[in-house]
């Protein structure tokens, strides 16, 4: 460990909660022409196309999703090219050690494998039922087959190679990688609401695994992250289901199927030199037996293998900070506590200007962070944040894109402070990412630049 003390490498990730897309319709770029105006570079990816897409008032065509044929749910075929199985390299114990102690600069790729529709609205245009959450895509479209083609070439060209490589050319040295339990394959949604279009997700498993090793050649670690759970863990849109219903924790079956999917991804991935960690679950509502649940998770993948007894696990808190780092605190293995920070959702956010979020940052957020970083070792990432602001925030300010800037700039020196890593939501997403883009251009340390 002398090497890692010698590098000034410390443990860790952090993480925020999703924000959503409040008013930026003045701000959002509508074309190509006005996101080439930004002073700053921005990469013409699917995703950015996508939000341009549902923006402009010129186009209702999602990119390559929907056939040039007025309304309809016609779904382009797709001849998905050949993926195959995918092999991890062997493992590196010196590269895996970089990778999961040090620092980590980190962003989101949401909505890659697990939808959002406030972030890809073309796959939800025709969604089943509420058309809020995965499961209405699968679902929806008509079709098995036209769910399946509609999300493998979303898989495909959503996030490439060139992403990861732009990524790390701005001083990015891990993602968060959030997936559901049906990414795993139709195995593993036998006896779940996708059972019956388990079919969609027949190649899943193998492009995640492609995404790892894409970020892998990049110098960047993988924080894999069950953002869906069987069962829901919260009944948000963003665990899969779209019914608002919390199925995890007082069900057994939910849990046992939970309990599978964390074995299988610890076997899969305890031993891939580039995986910093699994997280056990996204933003679990805080249940009473939230820490035996965790606990049980804990035991259950230590088992899988030796390779497995070493991992980090990362835990989040239910928004619950103070309470959750007792039991982190209290842990000897490696555990790492995941904390999610916004500022727009309740009635206090939307009240207070953005100068004093800016001023809470500087104070009681950056004097919690600390309190609890130290209690557990510096354990502590915060891997969802946002520069999001509401309207009535901003609009307080004389100057509110100044104002906006030192927000997210206070944010991102005082997680990189007082935690162990970070991770912005998400990858080139709208104004507040375009702000976060300017703040991290210089590289900071990464494999590339330090290594063994």
């Amino acid at each position: 460990m002398s090497i890692l003390h010698a590098l000034f490498l410390t443990l860790g990730l952090i993480q925020v909660t999703s924000p959503f897309l409040v008013s930026y319709a003045s701000v959002i770029p509508t074309d190509a022409k006005e996101l080439s105006a930004l002073p700053f570079q921005v990469p013409s990816s699917p995703q950015v196309r996508d939000i341009l897409s549902a923006r402009s008032s010129n186009s209702s065509t999602p990119y390559q999703n929907r056939a040039d044929s007025g309304n309809d749910c016609h779904v382009k075929p797709y001849d998905a090219p050949l993926v195959g199985q995918q092999d991890f390299p062997p493992f590196d114990e010196d590269r895996a050690t970089v990778f999961r102690y040090r620092q980590q600069q980190s962003v989101n790729l949401g909505s890659w494998f697990v939808h959002e529709n406030w972030m890809t609205p073309s796959v939800f245009k025709c969604a089943s039922g509420k058309q809020s959450a995965e499961i209405d895509i699968a679902t929806g479209w008509g079709s098995v087959s036209n769910a399946r083609a509609l999300l493998e070439r979303h898989w495909d060209t959503f996030i490439t190679e060139g992403d990861f490589q732009y990524l790390a050319s701005i001083g990015i040295n891990t993602v968060r990688l959030p997936i559901g339990y049906w990414n795993l394959g139709p195995d593993f949604c036998k006896g779940t609401p996708f059972a019956k279009v388990a079919a969609v997700y027949e190649n899943s498993w193998p492009r995640i695994v492609r995404a790892i090793n894409m970020a892998n050649d990049a110098g960047i670690g993988v924080l894999v992250d069950l953002h869906g759970a069987v069962g829901s863990q919260n009944g948000q849109a963003h665990s899969g289901v779209s019914d608002g219903a919390t199925r995890l924790f007082d069900d057994p079956r939910n849990v046992e199927k939970t309990m599978n999917v964390l074995k299988f991804l610890t076997r899969q991935l305890a031993s891939v030199t580039n995986v910093v960690g699994i997280q056990v679950l996204n933003e679990p509502k805080y249940v009473d037996g939230l820490e035996d649940f965790y606990t049980q998770a804990i035991t259950t993948m230590r088992a899988v293998s030796e390779d497995a007894k070493n991992l980090p696990l990362y835990l989040h808190d239910g928004f619950n900070l103070n309470r959750f780092s007792k039991y982190v605190a209290s842990r000897k293995d490696f555990v790492v506590q995941d904390h999610h920070s916004y500022f727009v959702f309740g009635k206090n956010d939307k009240s207070a200007s953005a100068s004093q979020h800016t001023s809470d940052v500087k104070s009681k957020v950056s004097g919690s962070l600390a309190t609890t970083s130290n209690k557990q070792r510096r354990n502590l990432v915060v891997d969802e944040w946002s520069c999001a602001l509401t309207p009535a925030s901003s609009q307080q300010e004389n100057n509110q894109a100044q104002a906006q800037k030192k927000f997210c700039s206070t944010q991102l020196a005082t997680y990189s402070g007082t935690a162990a890593g970070w991770s912005f939501w998400g990858m080139f997403l709208a104004h507040d990412n375009f702000f976060f883009i300017s703040l991290i251009s210089v590289p900071l340390f990464s494999l590339h630049e330090g290594g063994l």
